[in-house]
């Protein structure tokens, strides 16, 4: 029987293991994100510390005009954004580091404490909510874990996917290369795995809590 690359069921064992490693790491990603949240879930802001404890900036835009249209420009999105080596990442860097900026987005103070290496978080009012929070930071687990799908061509693939293939598969993707097709595989992967987790946060702690508090209030009340 033919050894090594030359033997398929070789080939198809090492995918096996691969998804296997992969499923079992998204599932310790997923535990990980949920011990936090049920820990920090009563209120948006704890979360964000327990963020930037971690060396994470997260930027509550307050002018949410301005903070989109910035975004837009430099081709981000708000939300978890990952570190890239692009001009955009650089540019994005400045806009958000520069004292002189911070009345126009309506930035608060800059952050020392903070670095750039695992990304940055940048939100407006409307999305600083504890289930926005949960699912940008089970991308943000999942980055820091090494998972695959966060690179810049990944991130750029990912857009077009949306934004221009309304999350269908067009002619231009059944021309994509194999290491373009799987970055673009691992992202939708990631945004897949991010949702089912905020799923299981609403309903196993979030629509829980609120349901107690109507309880404690109606019961205050009577």
């Amino acid at each position: 029987m033919p050894q090594g690359h030359d033997n398929p069921i070789h080939g198809t064992i090492d995918t096996f293991r691969l998804v296997a490693e992969t499923r079992r790491q998204a599932e310790e990603i997923a535990e990980t994100a949920k011990v936090t949240v049920r820990q920090f879930y009563r209120d948006p802001r704890q979360l964000a510390v327990f963020i930037e404890r971690h060396g994470t900036p997260v930027y509550l835009l307050k002018h949410t005009l301005v903070a989109h249209f910035t975004l837009w420009l430099l081709g981000f999105e708000p939300g978890f954004i990952p570190p890239g080596i692009g001009k955009r990442y650089r540019l994005l860097q400045f806009v958000l580091t520069a004292p002189w900026l911070a009345p126009l987005l309506g930035r608060q103070s800059a952050k020392h404490h903070c670095h750039l290496r695992h990304g940055i978080f940048v939100v407006t009012p409307s999305l600083f909510t504890v289930g926005y929070l949960s699912h940008q930071l089970h991308h943000w687990l999942a980055f820091r874990s090494g998972m695959q799908g966060y690179n810049d061509r990944a991130q750029e693939l990912y857009k077009k996917f949306w934004n221009e293939g309304n999350g269908e598969i067009t002619p231009e993707m059944l021309e994509m290369d194999t290491e373009d097709i799987l970055a673009l595989k691992a992202a939708i992967n990631r945004d897949l795995e991010a949702l089912q987790f905020l799923q299981q946060v609403a309903s196993e702690i979030l629509i829980p809590a609120k349901q107690a508090k109507k309880m404690a209030q109606g019961g205050t009340s009577a």
